[in-house]
């Protein structure tokens, strides 16, 4: 019995020990990724959803929250804050005047240009630190792995 409990814990350590490296990973990327869009006065938050806003064209709060994978409070927070600032702004939709959609403006255009230099630079520093190779590495690992988890891989 002591045996399949060790197997047991064999298996689960270097998964544990995963979690806590990418997690250890990620939190030094959003810290050096929030220090940059700061220069900018952009949170990672904004950041994420005036990106979203520019690849989805206009969605619903509710599209919003989904693609974000924001709480509604934080996402109503933030966008009100990207509203404050003339980035975005809210209008009703002609069908359903319940439903709210969340637009670019033109300032806000702007501002998602600038960011984008900002993060561009950033992942220059980055892949100059851990080079080319192992970010295509990170890339790709990350990217079969979470597939795989949302049993969406490709692979047979």
């Amino acid at each position: 019995m002591a045996e399949q409990s060790g197997r047991a814990l064999d298996s689960v350590a270097p998964l544990g020990e995963l979690v806590w490296t990418l997690a250890d990973l990620e939190r030094r990327l959003v810290l050096g990724l929030s220090i940059a869009l700061s220069e900018e006065s952009t949170t990672m938050d904004q950041w994420r959803i005036l990106e979203t806003l520019d690849r989805l064209d206009s969605p619903t709060m509710g599209e919003l929250a989904e693609a974000t994978g924001m709480a509604n409070a934080s996402l109503s927070r933030t966008v009100d804050s990207l509203e404050d600032a003339a980035s975005a702004f809210r209008l009703p939709t002609t069908a359903d005047r319940r439903r709210i959609t969340v637009h670019l403006s033109d300032l806000g255009q702007q501002r998602l240009a600038r960011t984008r230099e900002i993060v561009a630079a950033w992942e220059r520093t980055i892949e100059h630190r851990l080079g080319a190779d192992a970010v295509a590495a990170l890339l790709g690992a990350a990217d079969t792995a979470a597939r795989a988890l949302a049993g969406t891989s490709t692979e047979p």
